[in-house]
């Protein structure tokens, strides 16, 4: 069971789904007009009433928020890339600077890419405040935020399954929507304005445009109620089918209460699961971008603070050595090897100095390059390194994340990163702060054979 919340300009549209994988089954459709246009505190307030009614204990599940493309910016992007997960972490870099916002202030995501154009990619992308304030609206009512998604990747999730591979999809949630889909992703898409549609000319034209490769072949779907100015030109389209209990103007609701189960088909697409998720994942996507360009001004001072360490340990090393010296000469003064016991006295001192200048990193790869191999074995996912220190040839990478079996990926990506000298221990977890969080204490050290020689 779950929560599709479709916010507008002036209400609030609900849909609760008693089986999220499936539009088939009984739904209930719930909306709350909004006094003040994009303003919904008090709003949201009602809705979480209204919605209790509805669950006999009158516990909520959690939610799925959709906003409208009047809260969005959709861009279209041609990338060095054709890898989806690659393209995902370096889109960010192609939105900023070319948009209304603050590039610190940019949430975004990518809808699922066609493999007609493998190197071309549709961003939708939104306003951080906007989305928190958004969230904490919904959870100071009561209702708990388990996602936020556009109406883009609402109306593919109410699509899935019930369009052709190849078509047009059109939609009137709040504003106009295009989606040109095919072979399972969008090859290309356009948002306009609700008000356009008095004077529909560029809107036409665009549908023109998105479909010249196929003409009218092209099966066009709409979804809701299309203003009749535009749905007069658009001949033999088909309407996508909704349950007899949800009205067109909750289909963007439908769409968000599908979403979860529909993450396969949207490519895991989402804005944020919360206020704490959405900042947690900045710093972690900061981080890795920092590891994968070993520039940024913290890991140059982590790298002067290891430095420093070894230096330090190196001066230490001069001593033991002096002492040594003066060991030797007291037991053997005319450095001999005739007599048995201290020739075995001389390569005890001389193990033992081995052992030392190992253990101190004397003989160790520079920390610059520790780093960068930890770095590079880091998996996709929710997953965020905390801590990295190096001590001598010892790497301990202490972190978090939501699923346990990111530790065990990592752990295996640091073995194969640092080679068959090196071992990879996982020392221990435990439960983070936060529902469901782990941390983790990982150590990486060169094997005992290895370190004998």
């Amino acid at each position: 069971m779950t929560i599709g919340i479709a916010v507008t300009s002036d209400q609030l549209l609900a849909v609760v789904l008693y089986d999220a994988a499936s539009s088939s089954n009984q739904a209930v459709a719930v909306s709350v007009r909004c006094r003040e246009p994009f303003q919904w505190k008090e709003e949201a307030v009602e809705l979480a009433d209204r919605l209790r009614d509805i669950f006999p204990d009158g516990v909520l599940p959690g939610a799925v928020i959709t906003l409208p493309p009047a809260m969005t910016y959709l861009r279209p992007l041609k990338l060095p890339v054709n890898d989806f997960r690659r393209a995902r972490l370096i889109h960010l870099g192609e939105l900023e600077g070319n948009l209304p916002i603050e590039d610190e202030e940019i949430l975004s995501d990518l809808l699922p890419s066609s493999t007609a154009s493998p190197d071309t990619f549709m961003a939708v992308a939104a306003k951080r405040p906007l989305v928190e304030n958004t969230v904490e609206t919904f959870l100071g009512a009561g209702i708990r935020v388990d996602m936020v998604i556009t109406d883009h990747a609402a109306l593919l999730a109410a699509a899935f399954g019930e369009i052709p591979e190849d078509a047009l999809l059109i939609s009137a949630f709040s504003d106009i929507l295009l989606l040109r889909v095919s072979n399972g992703g969008v090859r290309a898409a356009r948002q306009f304005p609700i008000a356009m549609a008095d004077a529909p000319d560029d809107i036409l034209a665009a549908i023109a445009d998105m479909t010249r490769d196929k003409g009218a072949a092209l099966p066009l779907i709409v979804a809701g109620e299309l203003p009749a100015s535009i749905a007069k030109d658009l001949s033999g389209h088909m309407t996508l089918p909704l349950p007899e209990w949800i009205p067109p103007s909750h289909f963007a609701a439908l769409g968000a209460a599908l979403a979860p189960a529909s993450q396969k088909a949207l490519n895991g697409f989402s804005l944020r699961t919360s206020a704490e998720a959405a900042a947690d994942k900045a710093r972690q996507e900061r981080k890795i971008k920092i590891a994968a360009i070993a520039t940024a001004a913290a890991a140059v001072f982590a790298i002067i603070t290891l430095q420093f360490f070894v230096w330090v340990n190196g001066k230490k090393l001069a001593k033991v050595r002096d002492q040594i010296r003066s060991e030797f000469s007291h037991i053997a003064p005319d450095v001999t090897l005739r007599n048995a016991t201290m020739e075995s006295q001389i390569r005890e001192r001389i193990t033992s100095l081995n052992h030392l200048q190992k253990d101190l990193g004397i003989n160790a790869p520079p920390p610059a390059d520790l780093l960068a191999l930890a770095s590079s074995a880091l998996p996709q996912g929710d997953i965020a390194v905390r801590e990295a220190s190096v001590e001598g040839g010892r790497v301990r990478i202490a972190g978090e994340t939501g699923d346990s079996r990111l530790v065990e990926s990592f752990r295996e990506g640091l073995s194969k990163s640092f080679g068959p000298v090196y071992t990879a221990t996982l020392q221990g977890t435990e439960a983070g702060a936060k529902r469901g969080a782990i941390k983790f204490t990982i150590l990486v050290e060169k094997k005992e054979d290895f370190r004998a020689s």
